[in-house]
């Protein structure tokens, strides 16, 4: 079952503790794994911040505002089987993902600098439509979760 996001649109996790081996720094790698996004949909940016759950559309994708990387959904369109289904219909199953895909984003350095501050970190994923300026995309995210892996 997807997530619920917060009342802006964006994805805010729990906090997600980092194993105690973790905050020494010396990892090779880590990775911000995003399970069972929506494809089934328009096409969108996903924008993650770390430790930043009051990040917007309008943050600017820094290092120094937790700026982790992103991630590109290319949505189809319509699920085919809600081709013949009226619009209520389709808003009323909305919440169902029915084409789920995995993002990994590569996030060593922020997740290094998260590490350096404490065990737990707050993964917010903003949507992002492309334009000058970016248009807000809460609309086509949905999503299970999100898990951090330290290599």
């Amino acid at each position: 079952m997807a997530q619920p996001l917060s009342a802006k649109g964006k994805f805010v996790s729990p906090p997600i503790r980092l194993a105690r081996d973790s905050v020494k720094r010396d990892f090779e790698r880590a990775d911000i794994e995003v399970h069972g996004l929506e494809q089934a949909g328009p096409s969108f940016e996903g924008r993650i911040f770390l430790n930043n759950p009051n990040a917007d559309l309008k943050t600017p994708p820094t290092p120094e505002n937790g700026y982790a990387g992103s991630f590109h959904v290319y949505g189809y369109g319509i699920w085919p089987g809600d081709l013949d289904k009226d619009q209520a219909t389709r808003d009323a199953e909305s919440e169902t993902v029915r084409a789920p895909i995995q993002k990994t984003v590569i996030a060593t350095e922020a997740i290094r600098s998260a590490a350096n501050k404490g065990h737990d970190l707050t993964v917010t994923i903003v949507p992002v439509y492309p334009g000058n300026p970016p248009k807000d995309a809460s609309d086509a995210l949905k999503l299970d979760g999100v898990r951090v892996t330290i290599h």
